[in-house]
């Protein structure tokens, strides 16, 4: 007898594959374990500090953390990345790795590295996960440590990474770029590639949630983004094909949501809050009141809400650049809708540059 062949393709194929279904799905999802960084980075929306007592305390406990995980496995999800803050402050950071791990859920953790020992990076061998990712805030100890804001933590990053190496452990490096470090893109991609590692930038800053505007200070400048798109062929092209699927197109449909948020993703904080995704936070609710099932019930209701505010999005018609959403008005104006003028500004520049350089009218 023989057994008909059947083709191979890789995880994140598969992932997109069983992705697309007419009903919602919680396929994939991210948790802040912490708002706590032992890094104070310039740019961070997040880090609270490492000893921070408020923080701490607002955190839900290993047991509880754990009653979640396995509602979130019950519920069919796969992928979850283990995100913060920094993942690595708790403690009983490993107890819930491998738990998240012996539940069948396949584990992406972010963190900075500078925490990485060796017994975490056995642990991440014994039980591996999809990938670590790492942010690379520098290309140099100077630059490096102007982000963090901490002496030292630079040599405990290469530290961090080479233990991994030594591991095998599947591993990206990462860099949210902001006028400190961006000069030393080229130093940062060429590091990484020699280490036989794959690197990826985002250039676009976020307000902290707490409301506080200052890391947009830091955000890169307009022109010099639209120029490393430039010469980056893949995030040029990537940009334009994006860009003539949407032609024509407004920006905005009749609802508050157009994005994928809440169909196959969500987000829980470290409060145990489950939100339609990172960044869309206004509304939540407590997982361990409503059950993580009740609770992606009601995330669900929130792609019917409909659109109030009018304003330019109605016929602006350059989707394809534009980055606009609700997380952008929730942390910005308190709102769902108001546009964020910078994201506007960002996407209209793009248009002119891409369509005058690249005759596209």
């Amino acid at each position: 007898m023989t057994c008909p062949g059947l083709p191979e393709i890789d995880l994140s194929q598969w992932d997109v594959l069983i992705s697309r279904k007419e009903s919602r799905h919680p396929f994939s999802g991210s948790f802040e374990l912490t708002d706590r960084c032992n890094l104070d980075c310039v740019h961070c929306y997040i880090n609270q500090p490492a000893g921070s007592q408020n923080a701490r305390e607002k955190e839900i406990t290993k047991a509880q953390v754990i009653e979640i995980l396995d509602q979130v496995a019950d519920a069919g999800t796969l992928f979850l990345n283990l995100t913060g803050g920094e993942v690595l402050l708790r403690p009983d950071f490993s107890e819930i790795y491998r738990h998240a791990i012996q539940r069948g859920i396949i584990v992406t953790v972010f963190t900075n590295g500078t925490l990485l020992t060796p017994e975490i990076a056995d642990l991440f061998a014994e039980w591996r996960p999809l990938s670590v990712e790492i942010s690379l805030h520098g290309g140099t100890q100077e630059s490096y440590e102007r982000v963090t804001q901490l002496p030292g933590s630079y040599a405990r990053l290469r530290k961090g990474i080479e233990l991994l190496l030594e591991r095998n452990i599947p591993m990206y490096l990462k860099t949210t770029l902001n006028i400190e470090n961006y000069q030393e893109l080229d130093a940062m991609r060429s590091f990484t590639e020699g280490l036989g590692l794959k690197y990826r930038y985002d250039g676009i800053l976020w307000p902290r949630l707490d409301g506080d505007l200052s890391p947009l200070d830091y955000q890169i400048p307009i022109k010099d983004l639209i120029g490393l798109d430039e010469e980056e062929p893949e995030r040029r092209d990537e940009r334009m094909r994006l860009a003539e699927m949407a032609r024509g197109r407004t920006s905005r449909n009749d609802f508050v949501y157009r994005c994928g948020a809440g169909l196959t993703s969500f987000h829980i904080n470290s409060a145990g809050k489950l939100s339609i995704c990172m960044m869309a936070r206004r509304t939540a609710f407590d997982v361990l009141e409503y059950g993580f099932k009740d609770a992606w019930d009601q995330i669900g209701l929130l792609r019917k809400l409909k659109r109030t505010e009018v304003n330019a999005c109605y016929t602006c018609t350059i989707k394809g650049y534009c980055e606009q959403c609700p997380g952008w008005s929730q942390l910005v104006h308190n709102s769902n809708e108001t546009p964020f003028e910078f994201i506007c500004n960002l996407a209209h520049t793009f248009a002119d540059n891409y369509e005058k350089q690249y005759e596209i009218l």
